[in-house]
């Protein structure tokens, strides 16, 4: 069975058959690997030496410590992409093929933040519901319910409370079209959203977005210094 490290050269070797030379450029890091950049960028990758990180089991990254901090290659070239950007900005950036040592700029996604979390993360485990966005809860009477919230980049949006734990799960799925571009890990992978589904949750996203912004224009307010007059 291959190691993270030769599953990742063998990958790069493979993608880079099919790469034009002249658009790409190699930067060599530890463990004898190689990563993928962009020829615009290939002095100031180099600039840097890069360690080749294995963490969580077998996720693997090319990294280097830059100005204080360690960075990670993606998160590099997206500022060197985007200067205008800070790399707080840029805490998730996820790869399109997949490859974490082809750090191109076209296979980095340009969504980053809440939307590369919710394309990546994983089915949720030991839950009171085998769907992910979904709890379960007890009605008035005792007889169980479901409630359904996704995480934004503000918080949890609850996006209501359904007595069919399947249907919630739907709701969910719509919820996170919505929100995400169809970006996030569905709970029915495949299947289109339901148009009941996609209007309840529209409607509790426009809400939840009507709230936010109420709240914001009271916080500010709140905030406004009271002018003293000049006393005559």
């Amino acid at each position: 069975m291959q190691s993270t490290v030769e599953k990742t050269r063998a990958a790069v070797y493979t993608l880079i058959q099919s790469l034009d030379p002249a658009l790409i450029a190699l930067v060599g890091t530890s463990r004898d690997l190689e990563a993928i950049v962009d020829k615009q960028f290939d002095w100031q990758v180099r600039a840097h030496r890069w360690y080749a990180v294995i963490s969580r089991g077998d996720h693997i990254h090319a990294v280097a410590d830059i100005d204080g901090r360690r960075i990670s290659l993606q998160r590099y070239v997206m500022k060197l992409q985007y200067p205008d950007r800070s790399y707080d900005d840029l805490k998730q950036v996820s790869f399109e093929n997949k490859i974490t040592f082809d750090c191109r700029v076209s296979n980095l996604e340009h969504r980053v933040g809440r939307q590369a979390v919710m394309r990546n993360r994983r089915s949720k485990r030991n839950t009171s519901s085998q769907y992910k966005g979904v709890i379960k809860a007890l009605g008035p009477e005792g007889s169980p319910r479901w409630r359904t919230q996704i995480m934004v980049d503000h918080g949890s949006m609850g996006i209501g409370v359904y007595e069919d734990e399947h249907w919630a799960a739907t709701v969910y799925d719509a919820a996170a079209y919505l929100l995400f571009e169809g970006e996030a890990l569905y709970n029915f992978p495949g299947r289109p959203p339901d148009q009941d589904a996609l209007l309840i949750a529209a409607t509790k996203i426009a809400r939840y977005r009507a709230k936010a912004k109420r709240q914001k224009g009271t916080t500010a307010m709140q905030e406004i210094p009271m002018e003293v007059g000049n006393s005559t």
